[in-house]
């Protein structure tokens, strides 16, 4: 039985040329996990704060894997998960969470390597294709013919569909009808309001979606609006909701699912605390038929491919992935699979460490 010999915690800051994405944000810290057996064998892990602010996160993953992983029998990594989030009941998830994300992706990946197989295979799924839409580049202050353009260019370039930004005001029927003529009627178009939509303003943007074909809009309210999202749901507008990825805990999910609420569960890597609740919430979507599109990430959340028995659509916006090699790379349909590699195929690169 494999031993966790030593652990290894990185905190890497990133800074942004621009500020980018719906928040404009200027920089994301990158928290890293690094397990190693008894015998050499490796499992990186990690996890981010968007804004910065990751010092203390990087502090709660050593804490944790001190107090839990180190020196331990590897299990499941799942069992691991449990125990350490059992630890949080007096202080709660919050940035706990957000550490235990690198841990348990470390765990994942060490458990593929040493079973010398695909880590979607290692989480009961299979190499199979995914479909992958663009939302990167996209600003809600842009101009609709600058925002098109850039649709225009990802559909060209073989994605599946796009998600510019929009504001929740005024402008958004200018923009959604400059791309839709701009990608034509076949192409997914989506949108991103960022929370920033009162009631009102959701349900105009609902209606706006019913008009120009959209496949959801994310985040038309903030997402601890659970009154609100049940207000907009029972207008049955024709346009599908899209949240998730500010939620912590599977109870919060399940109330967005089992109320009917959303079509497209987002959950976060970090703010879910890693793939071992994110392939609960992908579970618990497939049973009440809603689409799972995580956040971010979509070299390793394709990992999820044939892990459940549900649909599963991922999201290029490239936010930290410069920091790591061996992404698995776009196929021309616009589709995207793991790689056929031991674990999920990333390493950090030198000049992060």
């Amino acid at each position: 039985m494999a031993h966790i010999a030593s652990i290894r915690i990185q905190l890497i800051e990133k800074k942004f040329a621009r500020p980018i994405g719906g928040s404009g944000v200027t920089g994301v810290d990158i928290i890293t996990a690094t397990l190693r057996d008894a015998d050499g064998a490796e499992g990186l892990g990690f996890s981010y704060v968007i804004g910065g602010g990751g010092g203390p996160v990087a502090q709660l993953a050593q804490a944790q894997a001190a107090r839990f992983l180190e020196g331990t029998a590897l299990r499941k990594p799942p069992d691991h998960w449990t125990e350490i989030q059992k630890s949080f009941n007096r202080t709660g998830d919050g940035p706990n969470i957000l550490a235990l994300a690198a841990l348990d992706v470390a765990l994942w990946d060490l458990t593929a390597k040493l079973k010398d197989e695909p880590l979607a295979r290692t989480m009961g799924g299979d190499i199979l294709p995914v479909p992958l839409y663009a939302s990167g580049g996209f600003s809600a202050t842009d101009e609709p013919e600058k925002t098109a353009d850039l649709a225009t260019s990802y559909i060209e370039a073989g994605y599946a569909g796009v998600k510019p930004r929009i504001n929740a005001g005024n402008g958004d029927e200018a923009v959604l009808n400059a791309v839709r003529n701009a990608i034509g009627t076949n192409a997914r178009l989506m949108a991103d309001a960022n929370e920033k939509g009162n009631f009102e303003a959701a349900s105009r943007l609902l209606a706006l979606g019913a008009e120009y074909g959209l496949s959801f809009i994310e985040e038309p309210l903030p997402s601890a609006d659970i009154l609100g999202y049940r207000r907009l749901a029972a207008q049955k507008s024709g346009t599908p909701i899209a949240l998730g990825e500010h939620l912590q805990g599977l109870d919060r999910f399940s109330v967005y699912l089992d109320d009917g609420i959303t079509a497209f569960i987002q959950p976060d890597l970090a703010m879910a605390g890693g793939l071992t609740p994110c392939l609960e919430v992908a579970r618990m979507a497939a049973l009440k038929g809603v689409t799972v599109a995580p956040h971010f990430l979509p070299g390793l959340f394709v990992q999820l491919s044939g892990t459940f028995e549900g649909r599963l659509l991922l999201e290029e916006f490239p936010i930290m992935e410069d920091a790591f090699e061996g992404w698995p790379e776009r196929a021309p349909d616009g589709t995207l699979q793991p790689r056929a590699c031991p674990g999920h195929g990333l390493l950090l690169k030198a000049r992060s460490a």
